[in-house]
């Protein structure tokens, strides 16, 4: 009885652990260069946004070494923090954004649409930014 409370405990704390704002995110996968991301430091809960807005439409671009997102209409990048553990990388020479899980949310010249994020007016360096909730897009 005492070893199923146990592995009990153990798997719900993997579990908890997993959906944290802890959790390290994607592997860079084979073949791939890593690309610099705005994101927000880690936390114990991940950025969920009630209430939250969408960043405006932009198209995911590379400016340098870093993955940016540029309005659709074209300008300068806007100032976007992802969440931690989400991932930015360059593949078959097309760069990806990547979710904390794994997921492709979207590929370098594709137009982000519908990206949940909240307007974050007090926390340096990202004062003023666009903060992409979890499970934002």
């Amino acid at each position: 009885m005492v070893a199923v409370v146990v592995a009990v405990v153990l798997v719900g704390t993997a579990g908890l652990f997993r959906l944290s704002g802890f959790y390290p995110g994607p592997a860079l996968p084979a073949g791939a260069t890593a690309l610099a991301l705005g994101t927000k430091p880690a936390g114990p809960l991940p950025g969920y946004c009630p209430g939250g807005s969408v960043v405006p439409p932009a198209r995911i671009a590379v400016s340098g070494a870093a993955l940016v997102l540029v309005p659709e209409a074209g300008g300068e990048p806007l100032n976007v923090g992802f969440p931690h553990g989400w991932a930015a990388w360059r593949i078959g020479g097309v760069a990806e954004l990547v979710s904390r899980d794994g997921v492709v949310v979207g590929r370098e010249g594709e137009v982000l649409r519908h990206l949940n994020a909240r307007t974050n007016d007090l926390n340096p360096p990202l004062a003023g930014a666009w903060l992409v909730c979890d499970g934002g897009a």
